[in-house]
């Protein structure tokens, strides 16, 4: 495990946590999309894997390793096709103000740019099978823009387990 801080960002990186063919096996579940003038509308390049296997895989790891309980709100494979980018965001609205940490797989590294950034200067270039995890409603974060091949990850959403 490796922990990237700034100020009072944390994020977790556990390098090579998923294996290549399980990351080319989800990388070939969302279609490629190349270049589009402006970022694609957010349903048509993602694709719901909430009720996926790996759903539980990530979930026992997580609350295992930080000692929480918490339980997926929507896991997806999403796109992030040439041209796209997403500004600094935080998760608190649009149905998101209840999601407190994120997790991200990357599924791919063969793309130019894309970087995940965060607003104290976190910057990370991500690799095939990398998970990532994070507070996602107190860490503003978001991509840089993609200027060669799709960029596509796995990414999940948490909440608190109210049980």
């Amino acid at each position: 495990m490796q922990k990237l801080t700034s100020k009072n960002e944390e994020i977790f990186i556990f390098n090579n946590f998923l294996s290549e063919k399980k990351c080319k096996k989800y990388f070939n579940m969302i279609k490629d999309i190349g270049y589009q003038s402006k970022n694609m509308p957010w349903d048509k390049r993602v694709v719901d894997i909430t009720k996926d296997p790996i759903v539980n895989k990530i979930t026992k790891f997580i609350n295992k390793k930080f000692n929480l309980n918490l339980v997926v709100d929507q896991a997806e494979i999403q796109n992030h096709h040439i041209n796209s980018s997403s500004e600094l965001h935080i998760h608190d609205y649009l149905g998101r103000e209840y999601i407190t940490y994120n997790s991200l797989i990357y599924l791919n590294e063969d793309f130019e740019g894309g970087h995940f950034i965060t607003k104290n200067g976190i910057k990370i270039k991500p690799k095939t099978g990398m998970l990532t995890f994070f507070n996602g409603q107190k860490i503003w974060h978001g991509v840089e823009k993609v200027l060669k091949k799709d960029r596509k990850t796995l990414i999940f959403w948490w909440k608190k387990n109210e049980i």
